[in-house]
């Protein structure tokens, strides 16, 4: 393609920033945007542009990938070759002038998929903005733990937090990568904080941050996605999962919880779980550096503070606890069959004791 006839905005996450509202908002004015100039291919995604992140991972990486197991791929360089005629031949029908590419599995890639990444987009076009939300770590470690349960973990929070997050939270350290990767083009950092956003809100500032001339009060809106649960229905969860794993043989990890969380958020599970306010800012204390120099070094502020919001603490409790006398109540909302209850149970208590 001609590299001077497209803008490429390429939409990093990270994860837990609200990349499922932008994503969505995308998809529901895709037709519109088109009308515009503005592009938000169908190729690698639908919704969300699941195929860049495959098209980025090594090779050996992909059959342990849940969404490449998911979709039944198989030959590495095929799927890349498809993905990018599909891609190119997109764009190059629709005589667009920018082109949005958006995945959050993308933030935490390392360098050789970075690379590999550019050489597709650099078919596209030389001129290339990639948009990042940056979140408070400590906030952004208690909702990734959710997340982490909702598929599959089985450790509770004060053992899940201890692991190495230096590559996720050393925002410095990940956002240069993407810097020297895709040199010269701009990386626009925004910190995910409502307060900060054009009239509060997300998509507008995402649309601002990208450079895309759009209103997004002129457009269809999207109804924001919470799945956030209480502390009961996140350690039932947790309680299920270590059963599958147990009776059944799964993988910690790899179970998929989705038709669960569906029913599990008709219903107040209570406060939601989080860490003790000591341990939460000596986590946060491994980071100040870093988000020093991402505020003045990246985002031009001379105060060095990347965040301006306090951690979240209204609605939360430090105790991981499910009564085993609660367990039948949501036994029955998930219909969960009779015959599998007693194992469960004994899980329960177990867990409950400890």
């Amino acid at each position: 393609m001609d590299g001077d006839s497209v803008d490429v905005v390429l939409h990093i996450g990270c994860e837990k920033t609200g990349t499922t509202s932008i994503q969505q908002f995308l998809r529901r004015n895709r037709a519109v945007l088109k009308a515009r100039g503005i592009l938000y291919p169908r190729a690698p995604g639908d919704v969300r542009h699941v195929e860049l992140g495959l098209y980025a991972l090594a090779d050996d990486a992909l059959p342990r990938d849940r969404i490449w197991q998911r979709d039944g791929y198989s030959d590495p360089d095929l799927f890349r070759r498809r993905l990018r005629r599909r891609l190119l031949r997109e764009v190059t029908a629709t005589g667009a002038s920018a082109v949005v590419l958006s995945d959050e599995a993308l933030y935490r890639v390392g360098p050789e998929s970075m690379a590999r990444l550019r050489g597709l987009i650099d078919e596209l076009s030389e001129r290339v903005r990639i948009v990042v939300y940056l979140r408070r770590q400590d906030d952004h470690l208690i909702s990734r733990y959710q997340q982490a349960v909702k598929l599959g973990e089985v450790l509770d929070l004060d053992a899940w937090s201890h692991r190495d997050f230096s590559g996720i939270y050393d925002y410095w350290r990940r956002v240069t990568q993407w810097q020297h990767a895709f040199d010269p083009a701009t990386v626009a950092v925004r910190p995910f904080e409502r307060v900060r956003f054009p009239e509060g809100s997300l998509v507008q500032d995402f649309l601002d941050t990208a450079g895309l001339d759009v209103r997004a009060d002129d457009l269809r809106s999207t109804t924001p996605r919470n799945e956030s649960l209480g502390v009961e229905g996140v350690e039932l969860l947790r309680v299920l999962n270590l059963h599958r794993v147990e009776n059944r043989g799964a993988t910690p990890g790899r179970i998929s919880n989705r038709p669960l969380v569906k029913r599990l958020r008709q219903v107040d599970c209570g406060p939601q779980v989080t860490l003790p306010a000591a341990r939460l800012d000596q986590f946060m204390s491994q980071w100040e550096e870093s988000n020093r120099r991402v505020a003045r070094e990246l985002m031009d502020d001379a105060s060095g503070e990347l965040f301006h919001t306090d951690r979240k603490t209204d609605g939360t409790t430090i105790r991981q606890l499910l009564d085993p006398a609660r367990l039948d109540h949501y036994l029955d909302l998930l219909e969960i069959p009779e015959q599998e209850r007693p194992p469960i149970r004994r899980i329960a208590e177990r867990e409950a004791s400890r």
